[in-house]
């Protein structure tokens, strides 16, 4: 159901000294109905990346993320975004990956539909055995916490949940 992802492009990344990120890769990748998105990926120190992504018509929207295409394309959409944790993963293979599941217009913040449907995903797709899955309900976030890096850095999740609380208004 999700091995169908569409081509993606890397984009390369920036460094922007005003943002909390370390960097901010692009990739993007047209749909089968010639609609183009944007996978956009905050690198942050620990290398721990935060994935969004975003219909390039809904760029210029506060409510990019929330907002639906109407496409039925959902199932290859995140799989592509998936490609491209994968992509970064075998560059480095320390990088421990976060998002949110978006709510969409008049539902709430937490347990998401979208929630719900990523941790299907990513329960499906990466292995407990490398990653320590943790779900974070009432936020709709999830973290996929690389079991060797963590073993690097001791309080690697804390530090996360940190980041998490400071930039993205989650709240534990």
């Amino acid at each position: 159901m999700f091995d169908n992802a569409y081509k993606f492009n890397y984009q390369g990344h920036t460094k922007t000294p005003t943002e909390p990120y370390l960097k901010l890769h692009k990739f993007s990748f047209k749909c089968r109905f010639n609609h183009r998105y944007i996978i956009r990926v905050e690198e942050y120190e620990h290398k721990v990346f935060v994935i969004k992504f975003y219909l390039k018509n809904h760029e210029q929207s506060e409510k990019k993320y929330q907002l639906l295409s109407g496409l039925n394309d959902a199932t290859r959409v995140i799989a592509t975004s998936v490609e491209a944790m994968i992509w970064l993963y075998k560059k480095d293979n320390l990088s421990s990956f976060g998002f949110i599941g978006a709510n969409s217009e008049g539902e709430e913040i937490g347990n998401t539909k979208r929630f719900k449907l990523y941790v299907k995903i990513m329960l499906n797709l990466f292995s407990p055995k490398l990653f320590e899955h943790k779900e974070y309900e009432k936020n709709s976030a999830y973290l996929l916490l690389n079991k060797q890096n963590s073993e690097e850095y001791e309080n690697l999740q804390e530090v996360i949940e940190e980041l998490f609380i400071k930039y993205y208004d989650m709240y534990l």
